[in-house]
């Protein structure tokens, strides 16, 4: 089983979110190897009317979950 992480990506400005995704039995690393630090995890803020600011995925993340599944026959 897998869940979301949520990070600052500074590499990008005005600074945004990035989503990776990393296994509920070891979030020491996401999938696309990065190692992530429990400190850096944030909870994406709302636009003041409440919809959700533009976020990013982590691609390689994305497509070992792809792998995955395809491999898995679902």
């Amino acid at each position: 089983m897998y869940e979301m992480w949520a990070e600052q990506d500074p590499a990008v400005s005005p600074p945004a979110v990035v989503w990776h995704v990393v296994a509920k039995d070891d979030a020491s690393a996401s999938l696309c190897g990065r190692f992530l630090e429990p400190s850096q995890r944030v909870v994406p803020p709302g636009d003041a009317d409440g919809t959700q600011v533009p976020d990013r995925y982590c691609d390689p993340c994305l497509l070992t979950v792809r792998e995955a599944l395809a491999a898995s026959g679902r």
